[in-house]
């Protein structure tokens, strides 16, 4: 019986990001069914990827494909990095029945099946959602004709076409992605949440700490310091809670300034460095409650993880995220609306019963089991289509 043959690209396969949980499930959705193959740019060491995500396959079941980066664009260029790797898929297209982008649009020269994990494919939009870093990093991603210039090298380099991507079947990962990819591009797209992994302990509420926790990287776009505000309003409320915030840290300015405002307020506000795997789930499952403030994020795994922990979570009005939580009491506009649900929130066990049972409800939208289950019918309807298209 004939096996098709798929390839499952992702640019680079590394513990710590939600867009590799997407490559891996996908592959384990598919792995009875199909030949899979995973591409990706450097090394992959699928041993610890599948320790990190959950995930259970086999080198005797998935063939890995590794495309060597050149060492100048290693620890930058990242729009020169892929080069390679866009090449690759194009070049090699015919030798699958199916090449599906686990993250970001790609062009395969033929119709194939891209996932958006965010808007980092458009630098307008980027500017738009994320503008650009501060400091002297942050010149280089301002527009200029110097950007344009690197950005069409790039493209150049990758061999191709500026629309070539759009005939693909594209997945957002959220309502909202949805909604800007059809505003700006006039394209269709269907949504698919993207998977949560993780086997949180299950803390009773009342053993758990009356603290907050904020997981993600420490960048200005994560808006770090909004949330130790949001918290301080809250402090001088009476409220007793505490705040600890997981992420690499560096030398960065940001990072400096965020260290200074935990040391200000150093009694309840604690810089923790980054945490994985076992580690990570216990933490989040000790607290009571989670956070977020960036705006306009496509999705954000980090909250849905912490709904899943089974955490009661505030994030910003925009973006994939507001899906997550899906309550009013949940989502803020300004620091005083956030600082004033919280307390709320803080005095009410009865508003906390009635939060944490919506929530479980909700994380129930981001299962493995949901995903895998919409990712196989995905592809079934795809090939099949395919077939028909060229009988």
């Amino acid at each position: 019986m004939h096996r098709s043959k798929i390839a499952i690209v992702h640019p680079l396969l590394i513990e710590g990001g939600g867009s590799e949980s997407r490559a891996l499930w996908i592959a384990e959705a598919l792995t009875k069914d199909f030949d899979i193959h995973l591409v990706s740019m450097g090394g992959v060491n699928l041993e610890r990827l599948n320790e990190y995500y959950g995930s259970n396959l086999s080198r005797s079941e998935v063939e890995i494909i590794e495309i060597a980066i050149p060492g100048v664009f290693k620890k930058c260029f990242d729009a020169l990095r892929g080069y390679r790797l866009a090449r690759f898929c194009k070049k090699r297209s015919s030798e699958f029945d199916l090449i599906i982008s686990a993250y970001d649009v790609m062009d395969f020269g033929r119709k194939g099946i891209q996932f958006i994990a965010d808007f980092s494919f458009d630098d307008r939009l980027r500017r738009t959602f994320h503008p650009a870093p501060q400091g002297v990093k942050g010149i280089f991603y301002q527009k200029s004709p110097l950007r344009w210039m690197y950005l069409k090298l790039g493209e150049s380099l990758a061999g191709i076409s500026k629309d070539g991507w759009k005939r693909n079947i594209t997945i957002a990962n959220s309502a909202w992605t949805r909604k800007i990819m059809k505003e700006v591009y006039g394209i269709e797209t269907r949504t698919i949440y993207p998977p949560v992994v993780g086997k949180f302990p299950d803390i009773p509420w009342d053993k758990r700490e009356n603290g907050f926790v904020c997981i993600g990287r420490l960048v200005p776009e994560k808006g770090v310091d909004i949330i130790i505000d949001i918290l301080k309003k809250v402090g001088k409320t009476g409220q007793d809670t505490h705040l600890h915030i997981f992420g690499g840290i560096d030398n960065s300015p940001y990072i400096s300034s965020l260290q200074r405002l935990c040391d200000e307020n150093r009694e309840w506000a604690f810089m923790e460095g980054k945490i994985f795997a076992a580690k990570k789930q216990e933490i989040i499952a000790q607290h009571k409650f989670g956070i977020s403030n960036c705006k306009n994020e496509s999705f954000g795994i980090a909250i849905a993880e912490m709904v899943k922990a089974g955490c009661i979570v505030w994030v910003p009005n925009g973006g994939g995220q507001v899906e997550i939580v899906n309550h009013p009491m949940l989502i803020y506009d300004t620091v005083e609306d956030a600082a004033d649900k919280i307390v709320k929130v803080l005095k009410s066990t009865t508003l906390q019963a009635e939060l944490r049972e919506h929530l479980a409800q909700q994380s129930k939208k981001f299962s493995t089991e949901r995903f895998t289950i919409e990712i196989r019918e995905l592809v079934t309807q795809f090939l099949q289509e395919d077939s028909i298209a060229h009988s």
